[in-house]
């Protein structure tokens, strides 16, 4: 576990006393409930179900909690607290950028990275160019009222530029639409048909542990993921299933842009950012090394890397596909830029919020931890017989007819050798 700054976390929470709760929770229920709309029209109402969601209070978290006996009736909530935290990532992550511009050559270094240099994706901005087609349908009337209100704003230092603005509403719609597809990939993968003993009460599936007292008649699978609620011997079987959820989660959401029309560098690469952001959300509660993680949930290193595994795959298919370019070869530079760029970046970013470093030429603990790929191997071979214990399973309990877990796990398999 890294050491956490105590004055940058005593930061982090008056940063609270600047958001309007009931403004946001707003947004993420409108944004909610179009893609619960969706997946009942899709999903769950040609069985004679429904899917319900509702925000709740207790500390940040989200899940789902299933009947047995009414499997295609389950019911998602979303902490306010979760997506309070989530809006002051959304809404911090352009100002830090902007300060790693101005503060640090780290943006014009790696900008002149010899392996990058003739790649068309490459920005030496913060921020990737951003246009109002980028933002959320549903969003962009406000977003772009807010953009005109800060370009008024002038002579004023803390004047947002558009682009700054438009990231947050999008960082905040993907953080809040992977995590929504995160816990149905839990429903619609069957997980609650694959525990020992379906009628008491579950923890499983993300990354903190719920502690409400609920009805033992409903398993109950969580988004979040604390180490401190891990178990003697690790839970090879739960964090499979967390990763195939993660899976799921990445496929979905890069679906959701193909269909509304902004499946494109920059907002895919913001979509890498976001993921980014959530996974090391949880790092606080596990150890700065790979070793196998004795909780129910995978390092969130692990989960990062097996849900970039998917991004870039996925993204490289979709451009031959697509005609975008001729062939994997000419997607692969791109894509490692954005990839690679990301995960550099939320790693300064988590660093500069809440990490406590002694010097600046050692890097963060995360970034760290990106680098030791013999322990990642580790991990992935650890892993990976119950992902294929477990596949078949989900495969005939899927809901959803176009999926890419087969895909998915064959990636794992090689990441695994």
């Amino acid at each position: 576990m890294s050491q956490t700054d105590d004055l940058k976390l005593l930061r982090l929470q008056e940063e609270k006393n600047y958001i309007n709760n009931d403004f946001i929770e707003e947004l993420a229920r409108q944004l909610i409930d179009e893609l619960v709309q969706c997946v009942n029209k899709e999903i769950f109402r040609p069985f004679g179900g429904e899917l319900t969601f509702d925000i709740t209070l207790g500390p940040p978290n989200a899940g789902v909690s299933i009947h047995p006996d009414r499997p295609n009736n389950p019911r998602m909530e979303f902490r306010s607290s979760l997506i309070s935290d989530i809006y002051a990532d959304a809404f911090s992550f352009p100002i830090i950028c902007h300060r790693l511009a101005e503060e640090t050559e780290t943006f014009k270094q790696f900008y002149e990275t010899e392996l990058f240099r003739d790649c068309r994706t490459t920005f030496n901005s913060p921020l990737p160019k951003l246009h109002q087609t980028d933002v959320a349908r549903l969003f962009r009337p406000l977003c772009e009222i807010f953009v005109k209100q800060n370009l008024e704003r002038r002579g004023d230092e803390r004047k947002l530029q558009p682009d700054d603005v438009r990231c947050r509403f999008i960082m905040f719609e993907l953080m809040l639409v992977w995590t929504f597809f995160h816990e149905l990939g839990h429903i619609v993968q069957g997980h609650h048909r694959m525990h020992l003993n379906k009628a008491s009460m579950i923890g499983d599936g993300s990354f903190l542990e719920l502690n409400d007292t609920t009805s033992t008649q409903s398993v109950l699978l969580d988004v979040a993921s604390s180490a401190a609620g891990g178990l003697a011997t690790p839970d090879l079987a739960a964090q499979a299933r967390e990763l195939m959820a993660d899976a799921e989660a990445m496929d979905q959401t890069l679906k959701y842009l193909v269909i509304g029309g902004r499946k494109n560098f920059s907002v895919c690469y913001l979509l890498l950012c976001s993921t980014g952001c959530m996974f090391q959300r949880f790092y606080m509660s596990y150890p700065d090394n790979l070793k196998l993680s004795d909780a129910k949930h995978p390092h969130p290193a692990i989960r990062d890397e097996a849900s970039l595994l998917l991004a870039t795959n996925w993204l490289s298919d979709y451009l031959v596909v697509s005609k975008n370019v001729q062939n994997r070869d000419e997607a692969a530079i791109p894509l490692t830029y954005l990839s690679v760029r990301a995960s550099f970046v939320t790693g300064l970013f988590r660093s500069h919020r809440v990490e406590k470093r002694d010097t600046s030429d050692r890097l963060p603990s995360y970034m760290a931890l990106s680098y030791d790929v013999r322990q990642r191997q580790s991990y992935f071979k650890a892993l990976f017989p119950e992902i294929e214990r477990q596949l078949p399973m989900v495969l005939e309990y899927h809901q959803i007819k176009m999926h890419s877990l087969q895909y998915w796990f064959e990636l794992m398999r090689a990441a695994a050798v």
